[in-house]
């Protein structure tokens, strides 16, 4: 490498101006291409269209690069001010409601009490109530109130009451039949047990059950321990939410 000194060297800013940068490895000269060397970007974004986004990359060397993000099906992008925000769209909400009726004692019910979505089928024993999922969808919550004029009355230590989701096997099988029938989820949020004596209670379940176009499901309360039968009511309140 020549004998200069630093002070002896051109300053600029263009890198156009300069053809290599040198430097030594070991005891050797070298040279290098200035545009194989500290190029810088800078990003720019901007929402160009419905869900979709452009990017555009500024190199320090004038090269300008592009591409775009799209949002696909269920899932919603967004620009504002340079922020990209990447978010899952929600499918419509589907409300559904059920009662159980003469709990603890399993009338009707085929694992215990058998919530009732329409009008009672007669005689109970004879029959046992199922939803027929209409769509690909998610239960993702669901909402449980009392609503006898009496309270709840567990008194047996170690009694609970669960509440479990179940799915028929096969659509064209027997709906009073426990063979007929495989547990998808039980929803432990919804339980009564022996604190619950003397309330009134509203319980609420959050989570994620996936469903399927045409599966049919029983949703029970299972008796554990020793409750006295009685002739109390609740409500439940079930939201689907359908799959994009």
């Amino acid at each position: 490498m020549a004998n200069k000194k630093f002070s002896q060297f051109v300053s600029t800013t263009d890198p156009n101006d300069v053809d290599f940068l040198v430097g030594y490895k070991d005891l050797d000269n070298m040279q290098i291409p200035t545009d194989k060397v500290g190029v810088f970007y800078t990003l720019d974004a901007n929402e160009t269209g419905t869900n979709e986004i452009d990017i555009e990359l500024i190199g320090s060397d004038s090269s300008v690069s592009d591409f775009t993000l799209l949002g696909g099906e269920g899932i919603e992008i967004t620009e504002t001010a340079g922020q990209i925000t990447i978010s899952r769209e929600r499918g419509a909400l589907i409300s559904v409601v059920g009662v159980w009726k003469n709990l603890f004692g399993g009338s009707p019910g085929i694992f215990g009490d058998t919530l009732e979505f329409a009008a009672s089928a007669s005689p109970v024993a004879s029959n046992s109530s199922v939803f027929q999922v209409p769509f690909d969808c998610k239960l993702i919550k669901a909402q449980m109130k009392w609503i006898h004029s009496t309270a709840v009355n567990i008194p047996l230590a170690g009694s609970t009451w669960d509440v479990n989701v179940y799915s028929m096997t096969d659509p064209a099988l027997s709906t009073t039949q426990t063979s007929s029938y495989q547990l998808v989820a039980n929803l432990p949020e919804l339980s009564l047990t022996t604190t619950d004596t003397g309330s009134f209670p509203s319980k609420t379940w959050d989570g994620t059950v996936s469903l399927q176009e045409g599966e049919i499901i029983n949703i029970s309360g299972v008796e554990n321990g020793g409750i006295g039968t009685d002739d109390a009511e609740m409500e439940l309140c079930l939201i689907f939410e359908i799959d994009l």
